[in-house]
């Protein structure tokens, strides 16, 4: 039965394929399978390192020209011990995190440096001319595609107006409200404007208006003025910006994935509060012991007597009540310890095991758990001091 549905799916093409995340996948096994025999790329970051030079790699890494980002992927993580796909899974977790997050890399402003800026699904591109002179939004969307290529995580929380021009939507069309934009000083004059009473800082309007190229404003214009106001410091102000990102996104190859199915790029950018995760969309995913063997550290097995059941319910129990009461960071870290990213799959096999600690092993996506629990507190502090562990390596994979 198995066999004969994933030779249904393989027989499909992602341009009628009736599912977006399944056209989505069957594109990016197509456009891999296609470049298989390029040169390797290879990504190592070394995890000794402070976390400065551990983000210059990563952004030297993708800030490379002529690059055949479709070529086939190895990661490595220097001092850990970890190998396989569960490196490849935490290195493109880590890169979406960092666009989330900001790098640890000084560009003049600060010690952290974000790309994006504003509200959760409004974010916007910095303005930085310096992050525009570095390539710093080509490096982004090389990062954004690559990861989706690799059925990565995607990234969330971009503006609906950023999109639309990321995607050749036209300037009329633009769906800009004033939550896109990052500046207090910009939103308190656009809403000045909108509103029929007496503009109280006059002052600070004027000097807006006048660095936009816009004309003072006065009894009719205030309506007009205020939307071109919120455009030119949403979207005028990001454009090379926006370009840029276009650029590195085309570079891995995935532009005509989103030219033919448009119901792609909800996936590509989704919504932030549509990427967080819910306790039940986690436990949907999890296979939980059947049969009572109890695995060794050593890796030997052997069949357990009825104590091994009870331990295998007890613990079990616990992960789920872990999962049911954690905070959705606590739930992201959770699964990029089990799996090497954020992103649940679909399958996440549990073990009851003979163990000091949880252990996970991210290439067959297996969370280990000690039978030896017997008080729940001790469980959660354990597995949550495991998981707090996954940014920085995760041991076996």
């Amino acid at each position: 039965m198995e066999e004969a549905r994933e030779s249904r799916t393989e027989s499909l093409d992602w341009k009628t394929a009736p599912d977006p995340d399944l056209a989505a996948r069957l594109f990016s096994k197509d456009l891999l399978h296609g470049n298989r025999d390029s040169k390797r790329l290879f990504l190592s970051v070394d995890i000794s390192q402070d976390r400065e030079e551990q983000d210059q790699a990563l952004v030297a890494f993708y800030n490379r020209d002529t690059v055949q980002w479709t070529a086939p992927l190895l990661c490595q993580l220097k001092g850990d011990a970890a190998t396989g796909s569960g490196v490849d899974r935490h290195m493109m977790s880590t890169v979406i995190c960092k666009l989330m997050s900001g790098f640890h890399i000084n560009f003049g402003h600060s010690a952290i440096t974000k790309l994006f800026e504003g509200e959760p699904d409004h974010q916007i591109p910095s303005v930085s001319d310096e992050l525009l002179d570095n390539r710093m939004f080509t490096v982004a969307g090389r990062m954004i595609g690559h990861s989706f290529l690799h059925r990565g995580p995607s990234f969330p929380g971009l503006s609906p107006a950023v999109i639309h021009i990321l995607f050749g939507g036209s300037l009329e069309t633009t769906p800009v409200t004033i939550r896109d934009c990052p500046d207090l000083d910009v939103r308190d004059a656009v809403r000045a404007l909108d509103e029929d009473a007496d503009i109280k800082d006059t002052d600070s309007v004027h000097q807006l208006c006048l660095s936009s190229n816009l004309p003072p404003p006065n009894a009719t214009n205030r309506k007009w003025l205020s939307e071109k106001l919120l455009f030119h410091f949403v979207i005028e102000q990001t454009r090379r910006q926006i370009q840029q990102l276009c650029e590195g996104l085309k570079e891995t190859g995935l532009w005509p994935l989103v030219l033919h199915r448009r119901d792609i790029i909800p996936i590509l950018f989704p919504r932030e509060s549509e990427a967080q995760l819910t306790p039940q969309m986690i436990l949907d995913c999890i296979v939980w012991p059947s049969a009572v063997t109890v695995i060794f550290e050593s890796g030997m097995e052997t069949d357990d007597d009825e104590s091994g059941v009870t331990d295998v319910h007890r613990v079990s129990g616990y992960l789920k009540t872990f999962i049911e009461n954690a905070s959705p960071a606590e739930l992201k870290s959770l699964i990029k310890f089990w799996t090497g990213w954020e992103v649940p799959a679909t399958e996440m096999r549990v073990e009851v095991v003979e163990a000091s600690l949880p252990m996970a092993s991210t290439c067959f996506e297996k969370l280990r758990l000690p039978r030896r629990y017997v008080k729940y507190r001790k469980f959660q502090r354990d597995l949550s001091a495991c998981i707090s562990s996954s940014y920085s390596g995760f041991g076996r994979a």
